[in-house]
């Protein structure tokens, strides 16, 4: 089944299991979603709406458009969701591979090394993607419907939680392919975009808080 076709508390449920997944892997990728559809929300409340109407073309049409990027973004973050999942289920198949010849254990330790760089690369795409979707929220919070901007804060803080969750996993994956990877290059990565994400989000919820308490 995929993950899409869970109810909330079924997958609430499997989380809290002793099932192999969901993890943290595909929560992140799942808050990421959250926050994408919190913003969709502000667009939906905001076209063919008065604030809407008060704008001028130019950001009429740079709103739709961002609204359809919102639901790819959407769409990418369930995505991103599945590929975890798949990704460290194959990675624990690797694990149970025989290792009774020096043939079968070279083997073996090949398949973990492989299957873990892909295991560390996906939230790491997550973590990029999550980090531009940040401009768009900035979008919904200056021009969007003003009664809905808590929620576009909400999304903010919640893309950071994405990324911050994307980058635990990042880590801890990196960590067992620290010798055949460039383990600085993806720390230094994953540094700028936390430090990023954590400035945006700021930035953001600093303009909502103006909106509100003016």
């Amino acid at each position: 089944m995929l993950f899409k076709d869970y109810t909330v508390d079924y997958f609430l449920e499997e989380l809290s299991s002793d099932a192999p997944s969901p993890g943290g892997g595909s929560t992140a990728a799942l808050v990421a979603a959250l926050a994408g559809s919190l913003n969709s929300m502000v667009y939906s409340l905001t076209v063919g709406k008065k604030a809407f109407e008060n704008l001028d073309k130019e950001n009429q049409n740079k709103m739709i458009k961002l609204k359809e990027e919102t639901s790819k973004f959407i769409k990418v973050s369930q995505e991103f969701m599945e590929e975890d999942r798949r990704d460290f289920l194959v990675l624990m198949d690797c694990y149970k591979l025989s290792k009774n010849t020096e043939e079968e254990i070279a083997l073996r330790k090949k398949n973990i090394n492989k299957c873990t760089i892909k295991a560390m690369e996906t939230p790491l795409r997550l973590a990029k993607a999550c980090l531009d979707f940040y401009n768009n929220i900035d979008f919904a919070v200056e021009f969007g419907n003003k009664n809905l901007v808590s929620d576009a804060g909400v999304a903010a803080s919640l893309l950071h939680s994405a990324i911050e969750s994307a980058a635990i996993n990042v880590k801890v994956n990196l960590s067992f392919v620290k010798s055949e990877y460039n383990y600085k290059e993806v720390e230094d990565t994953l540094e700028s975009i936390l430090s990023k994400s954590n400035s945006l989000k700021n930035e953001l919820l600093e303009k909502v808080n103006k909106i509100i308490y003016k």
